[in-house]
């Protein structure tokens, strides 16, 4: 019998990957791939709002949130991803306003209480708040007054609360050397994601200099980090072909929001190269799932 989880929350990896994929295809003039990547990515959100209704796994008062700060940052990468393929603010709005509180809530209920032995997977609850700091970033400057400034001090809000909450818990998983298997070798990427989302969220909330700071150091700190990310993912996983799990797909989203992240600091090659990356392992993703 198969030990995969049933389709839902556990899945929401592969939306996240997928739709932040659509909307740097987009951003980088890749319009058709992007807007494949836009269908497919909402397809997979039908899909998994569908298993959840039937199975109800897993539920949102577990101790374990990872899943659900995926559906947050899922949710809200997808609308991001159709206002970017529309031009149209609404569906960013939607998400943003259905993903933020989500995220927020996710983030506070899984800081209560962390279970087993530390696993990079800690972090997608802490995360899911710099998703939404990003977010609401771009949606301060798109929408009319008023509604501008406090979506602005409530993507701030969100900004603070994710860096207070997620860089304490990837040092401690660091400091624990987690040991991976083969299998969950893609998410030694998650930490990446914090780095590239929160330069690219303060770009857009912070004074230029001191976005500027903040988003050099955070690269700074990232070169290891990618070392060793790449390390486990392609040394492991993809090397030895590992069995297939939804973990696959952690080694997507934290690709984008390097791109993301480059993007703002102005290297348009580099947030190239990342969504190369980016691509590539959605690419491999895709493959494996296929021979399972």
């Amino acid at each position: 019998m198969s030990t995969r989880p049933p389709a839902g929350p556990a899945w929401a990896g592969s939306l996240m990957g997928t739709s932040i994929a659509a909307t740097l295809s987009l951003a980088h003039g890749l319009v058709w791939p992007g807007r494949a990547l836009l269908v497919v990515a909402t397809a997979l959100l039908l899909t998994f709002l569908l298993g959840w209704l039937r199975h109800r796994n897993p539920g949102f008062g577990q101790k374990f949130m990872a899943p659900w700060g995926m559906v947050s940052m899922g949710i809200m990468a997808l609308g991001t991803a159709w206002t970017t393929a529309t031009g149209n603010v609404a569906p960013q709005l939607l998400a943003w306003l259905v993903g933020m509180p989500l995220g927020v809530v996710t983030c506070l209920w899984q800081m209560r209480r962390f279970t087993g032995a530390p696993t990079f997977l800690w972090g997608l609850g802490p995360v899911a708040p710099m998703v939404a700091a990003t977010s609401g970033g771009q949606l301060a400057s798109l929408l009319p007054e008023p509604w501008g400034p406090p979506v602005e001090a409530v993507a701030l809000g969100c900004f603070l609360l994710s860096l207070l909450t997620g860089v304490p818990v990837f040092i401690r998983v660091f400091a624990a050397r987690p040991r991976l298997p083969a299998a969950f070798a893609g998410t030694a990427w998650i930490p990446l994601g914090i780095i590239g989302q929160a330069t690219a969220a303060a770009h857009l909330l912070l004074d230029a200099p001191l976005a500027r700071t903040f988003g050099l150091t955070a690269f700074a700190v990232g070169i290891p980090l990618l070392l060793f990310a790449a390390g486990h993912f392609w040394g492991r996983a993809v090397r030895r072909w590992a069995d297939y799990v939804p973990a696959w797909w952690g080694s997507t989203f934290p690709a984008g929001t390097l791109s993301l992240g480059a993007a703002a600091l102005g290297w348009p090659q580099l947030s190239a190269a990342f969504l190369g990356l980016l691509l590539v392992h959605w690419v491999l993703c895709v493959a494996r799932f296929a021979t399972r």
